[in-house]
């Protein structure tokens, strides 16, 4: 009677083995949507991939009916998966105190930009004698900055960011990405027609950050015929 009450619990519990983990894929698909979700492909690419290609590896695993093996696969994604979205997170909440930052030293140097004006508006001038003005020739004449830019047939982020009326600096690709994020999923994916803002508020500090974000990135590989200026 015990050799048959064990052989029963031995097999009740490997009957619960070999069943379909649905549970474990649905708790796996919701984490790892989750981590895309948060730009985990940004902020925590290995971890993301990882979690990815486990995913796959147990839906095969589920289709050859490999239940053992899909649970593993689910297990090693979720943990992974995981890890994608607290990194993501971590990610996300130092970009937007990086970003409250700059904002605060914009206000800053917009009051003492203003203080100053009224210090020289309240100073006494000495009136200078009248003089024709010389007309500056056409030649000499620069247009102002652009503040907005409507992309064209074949041009990318690195093309626009070199125009003069830009910033003059391929380089400085990363800034166009990170003024438009409203309307650009993926910085090598424009479209004509797109009408992108362009930054003008930023230090040199910024700039330098941004040179060095677009010489570590492979999303457009600097070659010998690219002279960035600095």
């Amino acid at each position: 009677m015990l050799r048959c009450l064990i052989i029963f619990t031995i097999a009740v519990l490997v009957s619960s083995c070999v069943k379909p983990p649905h549970l474990e894929m649905d708790a796996a698909e919701y984490m790892v949507t989750r981590a895309r979700d948060k730009q985990a492909l940004e902020y925590a690419p290995s971890e993301y991939q990882a979690a990815d290609t486990a995913l796959s590896d147990a839906r095969r695993a589920m289709e050859n009916a490999d239940y053992v093996s899909a649970r593993e696969s689910l297990d090693f994604a979720l943990i992974h998966a995981r890890r994608a979205v607290e990194i993501a997170e971590e990610g996300q909440a130092k970009r937007a105190a990086e970003e409250a930052e700059r904002a605060k030293e914009q206000v800053k140097a917009r009051k003492e930009a203003l203080l100053k004006t009224k210090k020289e508006e309240s100073s006494p001038k000495k009136q200078a004698p009248a003089t024709s003005p010389t007309p500056t020739p056409k030649s000499q004449q620069k247009a102002a900055p652009a503040t907005s830019y409507s992309v064209s047939e074949g041009e990318t982020l690195w093309t626009i960011s070199a125009q003069s009326q830009v910033y003059g600096d391929g380089l400085l690709w990363p800034l166009l990405y990170q003024a438009n994020r409203d309307q650009i999923k993926d910085p090598r994916q424009i479209f004509p027609g797109q009408i992108l803002n362009i930054r003008r508020d930023m230090t040199g500090k910024d700039l330098e950050d941004a040179r060095q974000r677009a010489r570590e990135s492979d999303i457009f590989p600097i070659t010998d015929t690219v002279s960035p200026k600095q």
